[in-house]
């Protein structure tokens, strides 16, 4: 028997009349913005109401959202879902069976503090990094399951000071996930320390945009000299991805796939470069950084495109 699972209230209906603000609904369904957007325009999944460019949506269309996000999960296109009243999306999920892993579209964030929370609150939803789990309080934290931190890219965590055994403690309870802490006092050996450990430094106050856009940046925003943007997509995956789309929707993903994969040979030649020529070493540097940086930026507009397709990974995850 399927059980849908409960729908925690982030914050209050607006006007209490029932309506969740699509950011709102973003986050408790876990369907970003811009797919409810691009459904909207494509399948007609239209929201309850529209304030000017605001859309909200009621309690009915929050479950039905729900179970639609479960069995995309379990591989069942979107379009074959769309037009499925509430009684069809049960039945569907009475049998429906496991599919492949989806493409992940952003970066999935942990916050940590007060003060990370309330931006968050009164910020708009962000198209750079997406947030997944929230703490109070360092000991929140380490106290929560393994099961909370698991999926985490990126660990945000407000920290008065810069103190190592407090980032050491985060570092061993997410072992996978990039730290970047936000401070408001610290000395510049703490903060050169904190960066030879692997943690990335904010100074706050901060902006939303700001704080997503280093959380979306690897290795932080800036990049720092001598560093290189990770490759999201193996070049098989990358290939797949082309191989999936409906014949009408391959056009994007493939122009996508080819900028992507002229970057990708263009930081390998800047590379080269850089080798053969030890004097231009600050040039060619430079060159790798900022051309590894455009092309996980195309790696992001290529997994929005993705996962409003629905286009799974199957390939071989080695390049």
């Amino acid at each position: 028997m399927y059980n849908p699972p409960p729908l925690v209230q982030i914050v209050r209906p607006v006007e209490d009349q029932g309506l969740y603000r699509i950011g709102t609904v973003a986050k408790l369904t876990g369907i970003s913005a811009e797919c409810l957007r691009a459904w909207e325009r494509r399948y007609g999944l239209t929201p309850s109401r529209r304030d000017g460019k605001t859309r909200y949506y009621d309690q009915l269309q929050l479950a039905r959202l729900t179970k639609i996000k479960t069995l995309i999960e379990l591989g069942h296109p979107i379009s074959s879902l769309a037009k499925l009243s509430g009684d069809q999306l049960d039945a569907r999920l009475q049998h429906a069976r496991p599919a492949p892993i989806l493409v992940s579209r952003l970066p999935q964030v942990g916050l940590i503090g007060t003060n990370l929370l309330m931006l968050e609150q009164e910020s708009t939803e962000s198209d750079q990094a997406e947030v997944a789990q929230r703490w109070v309080t360092v000991a929140d934290f380490t106290a929560s399951r393994t099961a909370e931190r698991a999926g985490l890219d990126v660990l945000a965590v407000m920290l008065p000071a810069l103190n190592p055994e407090e980032l050491d403690q985060l570092q061993r309870h997410a072992p996978d996930c990039r730290v970047l802490a936000v401070h408001r006092f610290a000395s510049e050996t703490a903060i050169a320390a904190a960066r030879a450990s692997g943690v990335q430094t904010v100074v706050w106050p901060v902006s939303w945009e700001s704080l997503m856009h280093a959380c979306a940046t690897p290795g932080g925003a800036p990049l720092h000299a001598g560093k290189t943007a990770p490759r999201r997509y193996s070049d098989h995956e990358l290939l797949a991805i082309v191989q999936q789309a409906e014949p009408g929707d391959r056009d994007t993903p493939r122009y996508l796939v080819g900028m992507i994969n002229d970057l990708n040979a263009f930081t390998e030649f800047s590379t080269q470069q850089l080798i053969e020529n030890p004097a231009d070493t600050e040039v060619y540097d430079r060159i790798r950084e900022d051309t590894s940086y455009a092309r996980a930026q195309l790696e992001r507009a290529l997994s929005v495109v993705a996962e409003v397709n629905q286009l799974a990974v199957n390939a071989n995850p080695s390049a």
